[in-house]
C-alpha cells in the first residue's frame, strides 16, 4: 500500500536526519518541517520547510502539500515562551492545546501534541516503525561490560526512576552502589551531567563519591513511546566520561542510540560500558516502595500568601519528596505548573537552583513569580541567617514564588522566625503543613 512521504517534524539534534536517512534508504520519500531555532541545517538535504513554532498552519499545510499521511516527531525541544512566538491562523485552531501546555510534565505535554496532530488526520508513528536500528539492543553494545558493583548501582537508579514515574520528573539518574547522586530534571541529561562535573571541580563533597557511578536512562512508566524516547549520543558519552562515570545503561528497545557507531566507538575508546537493560544487566522488579501520606493542606508562616496553584504544586512536591526520601535520593524539589522540574539529589539545593530561571511554556511572559521550592524540613534551607538568606536569594532569582516545608513546623521555632523574615524581605511565601494545633517541630 502506498503510504506517501513520511512527514518529520524536526526539532534539535541529529535524530531527524538519521530518521530521514533510514526512510530514504528503505525507498521512502520524506518531507521535513523544521522548527526554526531548533532544527539543524542538515535537514536542507531533504525536501523541507522551516517554520516558527507558532506557525501551526504552516506546519499542517506543508505536510499536507507534500502528501504526508504519517508523521514522526523527533529531536529535542526546549519549552518556548508562548507569548513571544510568531503565530499564524493555524495556531488559533490549536489554541486549546497551546494553553494546556502551560501545566504538566513533558510526557503529558507531548501526549497533547500527539493528539492534536491525530485530530488533524495524521498517523503519528514512533522511531521503531521507521528506524528500528536506532533502538538500543539488549546486552553490552560495546566491548565493555558492567561489574557487579555497577550492576547494583543500576538497580538502585532504575528502582528510583520507576518510583518517580507518576511525577513525570525525568528519564535519567546517576547512581553509585551506595547512593543516588543526581536525578534528571527539566533541563535534561546534559545539564545534569554538567552540574555533577561542576560540583566535582569545586570539590563540594558528595559528588566526589561518584567513583563507580553509572548513568541510567529509561522511559517513565506509561510514557508516550512514539515521542521523546530516552536517548544517548556522543555528547552523552563525553559528558559521562568527564564526570568520571564508568558506564551508561539504557532500556533495551525503548531508548535511542544516536550516531550509533560513533557513540559506541567513543565509549570503547574512553573506557565506558554501554548496556541495554534486558541482557547483561537486569533491574530489580520489586513493587514500588510504599511512601507515607503527605500533607495536602498548607498554612502560611509569613506575610506573603501562596496562590492556590502554588499550594497545589507544594502538595505535589511533598508527595515526590516522600518517594525520594524512601530511596535516599533527595530532600528538595522544584515544582512549577504541576511539573517537578528539579531534584537536588546529592548535589544540594543551591546547585539545583543554579543561576538560571525555571522554564515553563508561556508562564514567564506574565513576569510574575511562579512555582515553589519544596524541602523536607526547615533545616534544609539553612540553620543560620546567612545561609537562609543565600538560599532565598536563589529562590527569588530562579523566579519561584516561595518555599514549602513538607514536615510540620512550629511558628514559634527560632528557624521559622529567621526564615519568614528573610522570605518577607524577598517577597516570597513560606507555607507549612496545616497540623491540627498549628504546631510542629523546629
Amino acid at each position: 500500500m502506498e503510504r506517501g512521504p513520511l512527514g518529520i517534524l524536526a526539532c534539535a539534534g541529529s535524530l531527524p536526519t538519521e530518521i530521514a536517512e533510514a526512510a530514504v534508504s528503505a525507498g521512502r520519500k520524506v518531507h521535513i518541517v523544521g522548527i526554526e531555532g531548533f532544527a539543524e541545517p542538515e535537514i536542507a538535504a531533504y525536501s523541507h520547510k522551516v517554520v516558527n513554532i507558532g506557525q501551526v498552519g504552516g506546519m499542517l499545510s506543508s505536510l499536507r502539500q507534500a502528501g504526508c499521511g504519517q508523521l514522526i516527531i523527533a529531536g529535542a525541544l526546549r519549552r518556548p515562551n508562548l507569548l513571544k512566538i510568531r503565530v499564524d491562523h493555524g495556531f488559533f485552531r490549536a489554541i486549546r492545546t497551546a494553553l494546556s501546555l502551560t501545566r504538566g510534565g513533558d510526557d503529558s505535554v507531548l501526549r497533547r501534541v500527539v493528539r492534536f496532530f491525530e485530530r488533524e488526520g495524521f498517523e503519528v508513528v514512533g522511531v521503531d516503525q521507521v528506524a528500528p536500528h536506532l533502538l538500543a539492543a539488549a546486552g553490552a553494545l560495546g566491548r565493555l561490560e558492567p561489574s557487579p558493583a555497577s550492576t547494583r548501582a543500576v538497580t538502585r537508579a532504575a528502582a528510583l526512576l520507576r518510583s518517580l514515574g507518576a511525577f513525570d520528573v525525568g528519564q535519567g539518574a546517576v547512581a553509585s552502589e551506595e547512593r543516588i547522586i543526581a536525578v534528571e530534571g527539566v533541563r535534561g541529561t546534559d545539564e545534569m551531567l554538567a552540574q555533577i562535573q561542576a560540583a566535582q571541580a569545586e570539590g563540594s563533597g558528595a559528588p566526589m563519591q561518584s567513583a563507580g557511578a553509572v548513568l541510567v536512562k529509561m522511559p517513565k512508566p506509561g510514557q508516550e513511546m512514539r515521542v521523546d524516547l530516552p536517548a544517548i549520543g556522543p555528547r552523552t558519552i563525553e559528558r559521562a566520561h568527564a564526570c568520571g562515570l564508568v558506564g551508561i545503561v539504557v532500556a533495551a528497545g525503548r531508548a535511542l542510540v544516536i550516531e550509533r557507531a560513533r557513540t559506541i566507538k567513543l565509549a570503547d575508546d574512553l573506557g565506558l560500558f554501554v548496556v541495554g537493560i534486558g541482557g547483561v544487566v537486569e533491574t530489580d522488579d520489586r513493587a514500588p516502595v510504599c511512601v507515607p501520606k503527605t500533607a495536602e493542606v498548607f498554612r502560611p508562616l509569613g506575610s506573603v500568601r501562596a496562590p492556590a496553584s502554588e499550594r497545589q504544586d507544594a502538595a505535589l512536591g511533598a508527595r515526590a519528596l516522600a518517594v525520594l526520601e524512601a530511596h535516599r535520593a533527595g530532600r528538595a524539589v522544584v515544582v512549577v505548573g504541576e511539573h517537578v522540574q528539579g531534584v537536588d539529589g546529592a548535589l544540594g539545593i543551591r546547585r539545583m537552583l543554579g543561576g538560571r530561571r525555571t522554564s515553563h511554556w508561556g508562564l514567564r511572559a506574565f513576569k510574575r513569580r511562579i512555582g515553589v521550592l519544596v524541602v523536607s524540613a526547615i533545616g534544609d534551607v539553612g540553620y543560620d541567617a546567612e545561609n537562609i538568606d543565600a538560599v532565598l536569594a536563589l529562590v527569588a532569582r530562579a523566579g519561584l514564588a516561595g518555599i514549602a516545608i513538607a514536615s510540620p513546623v512550629s511558628s514559634q521555632a527560632p528557624l521559622a522566625g529567621l526564615l519568614t523574615r528573610a522570605a518577607d524581605r524577598q517577597r516570597l511565601f513560606v507555607i507549612v503543613p496545616d497540623t491540627p494545633n498549628g504546631g510542629g517541630i523546629a
